[in-house]
This record gives C-alpha cells, sequence and structure tokens, in this order.
C-alpha cells in the first residue's frame, strides 16, 4: 500500500515539476520582450508552486521512512534509489526506475531553464548599467581636451540632460 502512495506522490511531483518548468519557459520570453508585469504574475504562480513541491517532497521523505520501517530496515534518508533498491516487485520497482527517471530529467531541464533565464536577467542589468552610464557624464573623461586654465567655472555639465533648455 505505502509504495502505491509513493509512487502516487512521485507522479504528483513529476506533473507540478512539469507546471514549473512551462513558468520557467514562458518567463524566458517576457524577460526578453521585458514584460515585468507579467513576469511578477508568472513569478508569484511559481512560489505557489514551489511551495507544494516542498510539501509533496515532505510527504514522499515521510513515506519512504515508514515503508522503511514497515519492511524492517533502519531508517534511511528517504532517497529514491534506495528505495528502489529495496523494492523486490518488478512491476513496481521498473514503474519506480521510470518515474526516478522522468524526475531527474524534467529537474535537469527546469535547472538548465532557470539557469538561462538567471543569464538573461543579467545581461539585462548589464545593459541598464551600460546605458545609465552613458547618459551620466563622468567627469574625469572629456571628450576633447581643454586646458585646465582654459576652464570656465560652472561650466561643467553632470548628464547629457539640461535642464535649462
Amino acid at each position: 500500500m505505502s509504495l502505491e502512495l509513493i509512487a502516487d506522490t512521485l507522479q504528483q511531483q513529476l506533473k507540478l515539476y512539469h507546471s514549473l518548468l512551462a513558468i520557467e519557459q514562458s518567463k524566458k520570453d517576457m524577460i526578453i520582450q521585458n514584460d515585468v508585469l507579467q513576469l511578477n504574475v508568472h513569478t508569484q504562480k511559481q512560489k505557489l508552486l514551489v511551495a507544494k513541491a516542498e510539501e509533496l517532497e515532505r510527504m514522499r521523505t515521510q513515506l519512504t521512512s515508514r515503508y522503511f520501517k514497515d519492511i524492517g530496515f533502519r531508517i534511511r534518508s528517504g532517497i529514491l534509489a534506495e528505495l528502489i533498491r529495496s523494492v523486490t516487485d518488478p512491476v513496481i520497482k521498473s514503474q519506480l526506475m521510470e518515474l526516478h527517471s522522468q524526475l531527474n530529467k524534467v529537474l535537469a531541464q527546469l535547472k538548465e531553464a532557470s539557469a538561462l533565464n538567471q543569464q538573461l536577467i543579467n545581461q539585462s542589468l548589464s545593459f541598464l548599467d551600460f546605458s545609465i552610464s552613458l547618459m551620466m557624464d563622468d567627469p574625469n573623461e572629456d571628450l576633447v581636451y581643454q586646458h585646465p586654465m582654459n576652464q570656465y567655472p560652472g561650466s561643467k555639465r553632470n548628464g547629457l540632460f539640461d535642464s535649462k533648455a
């Protein structure tokens, strides 16, 4: 009975991770299009799904610990690979192995999509920093040489925006 519950929990986790992956992939387009409002909405949805994923993981760990106690093993860490090794029924074992494989695959895709989004955000921030630095005048860099004695006080501008115009 508990192995079926564990398999059911793993299927729920797999479904949830696919939902997280879909959100993460849609966030990529939002980052590229600079759609901050939709990005915030999707980030909030993602937070809710992550909380649900943590809850499912706790449930799976508890079910695994209970299974190990039921079969007389010492309490183990709840690692899925250890559970698969302990199962003797070939049908359930193959089902758990397939779920384990699918979970690893979707988690790797999720990690890759998240890393790509992080890279896009970093590039966007670098571009913004570059754009702002172009608009701000650096007093140490003059485009044209001026002799220090020929400079007039107050003639130096601090940026491209001229408030007197």
